[in-house]
């Protein structure tokens, strides 16, 4: 397991020798900022910028902090319980401020050093990491800066540019990373590279994933069927979860190294809710009156999801009356769509409400037990981005639309059992008990018994609705997949069974601006109507 807390310490000793001999050099000299260095070896440069790209899809800091509650993996009190998010939200700011002038800022020195000196293969991570980045915000934001954004006082108001045109210019990246990182280098990455650790076949297998999915996402405005094929065939793809594109973290509090995602989650009072919906899905329950998410069996995954603060073998009950209560499980949260509608939405639930567990960031793994939630879990579970389990979903689908040929089934099958396997690789690491292969195929069983009955979009359905589940913890991707697909069905709080739910917007289909960015930048459009603006290839 390869942790980052070094890497940090790095970077800042590496700033550090370079003020000190800054200082011994001239320290009279009142031009040169001695806090402020203006050449940084692309050793340091490399592991921030891969940093800001894995926080910029977490739930703690990035776009998983909104679509999780959109995609009704979590729920919480505030806007975004009825679909709210206004251009001063926590998410757009982050993350374009994040990708913009951090990320990108540092790839593009590392692109121009790197060149500058020979250093291809850090080149080649650069270009690769510039395409995902890009693909991100065109994803979230549709028509944003690209040619002229970064330049600082050369231009300070970019023009921006229209997803597709960006989309062409992210393959022509992606392209030209996988053979930079074929060509002589002076230098090659090593343990500074927090993802791969150097491995240089792994990053060109993740391009040509990434590459996939995002043909994949385009499909419907522009046939992409040679490009897919050629893919598939050439076979060069992330095939095994030992190749997954995911940032491992560890479990120091000083510096914090551990999942973002766990540090905010774990902090006392601070916790997320579960969606009911959600939890329903996973447990074979339909109350809420919405068919087709159901399988006929409960998902064994449950307590590696969710983490019950309430012992209810013990007789604990609710600290305070709550909206969702399920007292045979201990399982307590609120309802999607009741913002000031709930009665007992006023009362504080953090000892007892559930919280996220351990697969999707390093939390506690549910026995039963009820304790506290208070940075008692491991905290070193990774960020997942794109995986070997994402891969075979997108070859799943791919073959339901008839893209590619293939076992539709067979495909189908082998995501869902490599969604079980990640689990189980994140519980070996814990020290948790694994899901045991009977539990898996029954569930698989009961799954594909609903796949192999249904028509081409009945299919589809369950393999979205698999991914879905299969990708608590980072819904990123899921909130691309159900604005091309619809799928998963989701709670629509005024076709539900509650009289406490009622949802009076539609669902978000881009990101607003962040407004500082419309006030600041002379070339920027008006603001979207989030409602009703899409990205390029939403069909």
């Amino acid at each position: 397991m390869k942790k980052i807390t070094k890497y940090i310490l790095t970077a800042g000793l590496g700033i550090s020798a370079l003020t000190m001999s800054s200082c011994e050099k001239d320290f009279l000299d009142i031009n040169t900022d001695p806090n402020n260095p203006t050449d940084v070896p692309v050793r340091q440069l490399l592991p921030a910028v891969e940093l800001s790209v894995a926080n910029s899809t977490s739930i703690a800091n990035g776009t998983s902090s909104s679509t999780a509650f959109m995609m009704h993996h979590l729920v919480t009190r505030g806007n975004l319980n009825d679909y709210i998010m206004l251009p001063s939200a926590f998410t757009p700011n982050s993350v374009w401020n994040s990708l913009y002038l951090d990320a990108l800022t540092d790839i593009n020195v590392i692109i121009e050093k790197g060149t500058a000196d020979g250093d291809l293969h850090y080149v080649g991570i650069a270009k690769i990491l510039k395409g995902y980045i890009y693909s991100i915000l065109v994803d979230y934001y549709g028509s944003v800066p690209f040619e002229t954004a970064n330049l600082g006082a050369i231009n300070s108001s970019p023009q921006f540019a229209g997803g597709a045109a960006i989309y062409n210019e992210v393959f022509a990246l992606i392209d030209a990373g996988i053979a930079d990182l074929a060509a002589t280098s002076v230098l090659s990455p090593g343990n500074d590279d927090l993802f791969y650790g150097g491995n240089r076949a792994n990053w060109r297998k993740f391009a040509k994933t990434l590459k996939l999915k995002l043909y994949n996402q385009i499909r419907l405005v522009e046939d992409v069927s040679a490009e897919v094929n050629a893919l598939i065939q050439e076979g060069d793809l992330i095939s095994s979860p030992a190749e997954d594109f995911q940032m491992q973290y560890g479990t120091s509090q000083a510096p914090d190294d551990r999942n973002p995602t766990y540090a905010s989650e774990y902090a006392p009072g601070t916790h997320s809710y579960i969606s009911p919906y959600f939890y329903e899905v996973m447990t074979n329950q339909n109350t809420f009156g919405h068919n087709g998410n159901i399988f006929p069996t409960s998902d064994p995954r449950v307590p590696y999801y969710f983490y019950n603060q309430i012992n209810v073998a013990a007789g604990e009950e609710p600290e305070n009356p709550t909206a969702y209560f399920n007292n045979a499980t201990g399982f307590l949260s609120i309802y999607q769509f009741s913002f000031n509608i709930d009665p007992n939405e006023g009362f504080d639930q953090a000892s007892s409400q559930t919280v996220v567990g351990l697969y999707p960031c390093g939390g506690r793994f549910d026995a039963g037990d009820g304790a506290t939630a208070n940075f008692n879990g491991v905290g070193n579970t990774p960020h997942r981005i794109l995986t070997y389990f994402d891969r075979l979903y997108i070859e799943a689908e791919l073959i339901n639309a008839g893209v590619i040929a293939g076992d539709e089934a067979a495909a189908t099958e082998a995501a869902i059992r490599a969604s079980f396997a990640k689990v189980n690789e994140v519980a070996a690491d814990a020290g948790a008990p694994l899901i045991s292969a009977a539990a898996i195929n029954n569930y698989v069983t009961n799954v594909m018994g609903v796949f192999n009955g249904g028509n081409a979009t009945e299919r589809l359905q369950v393999i979205m609705t698999q991914k879905w589940i299969a990708s608590f913890g980072n819904a990123s991707d899921i909130y691309n997949d159900w604005r091309r697909t619809g799928y998963p069905i989701l709670h629509d709080g005024n076709t539900d069974n509650l009289a406490v739910t009622v949802r009076s917007r539609d669902f978000i289909q881009s990101f607003p601006y962040p407004q500082r960015e419309l006030d600041l930048n002379s070339n920027a459009p008006s603001q979207k109507n989030i409602y009703s603006a899409k990205v390029f290839w939403d069909n």
